[in-house]
């Protein structure tokens, strides 16, 4: 039988004024009152059991601080404006219900975890909700929101799901330790659907910050090995907020770095790995990139800050040049390995957070330099190369014997070695130097329309 057209339905219309915390409460008590506990969720303290009973579909609530829709609810308030804390303290509101239920809807839907589905091609609850004894559902947020949307569409049809099965936490289950439920259940990767990059660590912020949850419990919860990832993935996310609150002015925007999780965990540990002095400038060139990201595919690929510096000293050295060739900046030193004075970083640092995502020519040709740089380092690596490789032969000859040879071969080995000892002696100052002299010769540049900023810049500072 197909669905039939939406009928709302009291019992289950996610639109529905919620039921007040204590009549929820009271239900829920008197419906565990004597049941068996069956169903284990993992504790701070280990596996524990609790009783599952059938209530109501629209006796559970939502949870706001769901890991999987933080990001979200501060798009949400990005986009319509108003305030954060406000939104989560009218969390139990039928308005603010409504807009989780539509949140998850989303969510139900997605085709690596299409639970919508397959509730409606199963027509039965396979897992039972978890819910706080308040009714406030910490595991199956999505499941619910699909079985109200499935009865509210055909409540014929659907009417399994006009009761949902629940497991019921207890009284005095405290908030850390259901933050490390949800963690511990929502992060089993073979069966749930990812959080998101900044939902994971928004929620990850949370529990370690907020509710103050010992490091070992956050670790088990999200399956983390090295202690340091933890630091890890809240440094990336004060990294991208930086980017959205400095660089787009938009701080709850978080769909606008959506697709730039590698982006931004390559950004902060190239970062971390740089001299104080240079952080900041690179800070500023990694955000414009970022930003400019759709423009620059080619160049950002392979390329610093995204990639380990090579050479090492390449962030000082492609400030430098890049401020002599391309601003025409004097410099003070020509060591490589030395960083630029204090006053040209800000500069550069003010230039770079000047450019705008289709100011892309001045990233171009810093990207330009880096690769002049990194070619100059294998240039000036092949001696060794080539030593490495005279040694390697040297070793392969000294296990031939002179049988072995053919007549063609010694031939050719005599004419090889004949060679090779002309290359040495003249690498070796013994043997008169035959060199092609190159002449110098210079170009105009044009004054581009970021010079002319750099200048104006520079005039006005």
């Amino acid at each position: 039988m197909p669905p039939s057209a939406a009928q709302p339905v009291s019992t289950a219309a996610p639109l529905a004024q919620p039921r007040p915390e204590s009549e929820r409460a009271a239900m829920l008590a008197e419906a565990a009152a004597g049941r068996e506990p069956t169903y284990f969720v993992p504790m701070p303290d280990g596996m524990r059991r609790l009783p599952v009973v059938h209530v109501p579909a629209d006796l559970p609530v939502y949870r706001f601080d769901n890991g999987r829709l933080i990001a979200e609810l501060h798009e949400h308030v990005h986009a319509a404006g108003g305030d954060f804390d406000a939104l989560r303290r009218k969390a139990q509101s039928g308005e603010t219900q409504a807009l989780l239920h539509r949140l998850l809807m989303a969510h139900a839907g997605d085709e690596r975890g299409p639970i919508l589905q397959e509730l409606r091609r199963l027509r039965q609850q396979t897992e039972p909700l978890l819910v706080t004894a308040g009714g406030e559902v910490i595991n199956g947020n999505r499941r619910l929101a699909a079985m109200r949307s499935l009865l509210a569409e055909d409540a014929g049809h659907f009417d399994c799901y006009a009761q949902v099965a629940v497991a019921v936490l207890p009284g005095d289950c405290p908030p850390a330790d259901i933050d490390f439920i949800e963690a511990a259940l929502q992060m089993a990767p073979e069966t749930k659907l990812g959080y998101g990059w900044v939902n994971r660590r928004l929620k990850l912020r949370r529990q370690v910050e907020e509710l103050k949850l010992p490091r070992d419990w956050v670790m088990a919860a999200y399956q983390i090995d090295d202690p340091a990832q933890v630091d890890r993935e809240l440094g990336e996310l004060a990294l991208a907020e930086q980017f959205l609150r400095d660089r787009l002015h938009q701080p709850d925007h978080f769909a606008a770095i959506a697709d730039a999780e590698a982006l931004f965990v390559a950004l902060h540990a190239q970062l971390q790995d740089l001299a104080p002095a240079l952080r900041a400038v690179w800070q500023s060139i990694g955000f414009a990139m970022i930003q400019a990201r759709d423009a620059l595919i080619k160049e950002i690929g392979g390329s610093y800050p995204f990639e380990p510096a090579v050479p090492r000293h390449l962030p000082s050295l492609a400030l430098r040049r890049f401020a002599q060739e391309k601003l025409h900046a004097e410099t003070e030193t020509e060591d490589e390995g030395a960083a630029p004075s204090g006053g040209l970083l800000d500069d550069l640092r003010a230039f770079f957070d000047g450019c705008g995502p289709d100011d892309t020519d001045a990233l171009r040709d810093l990207t330009e330099v880096m690769h002049t740089i990194r070619e100059e380092q294998r240039e000036a690596e092949k001696p060794a190369v080539m030593l490495q490789r005279v040694r390697r032969a040297r070793a392969q000859m000294d296990r031939l014997t002179p049988e072995r040879l053919t007549a063609g071969q010694r031939n050719a080995l005599r004419s090889e070695v004949a060679a090779i000892q002309a290359q040495a002696a003249y690498l070796l100052g013994e043997a008169p130097e035959h060199r092609f002299e190159q002449r110098k010769t210079t170009m105009v540049r044009a004054v581009s329309g970021y010079l002319r900023r750099w200048r104006e810049t520079s005039a006005g500072g």
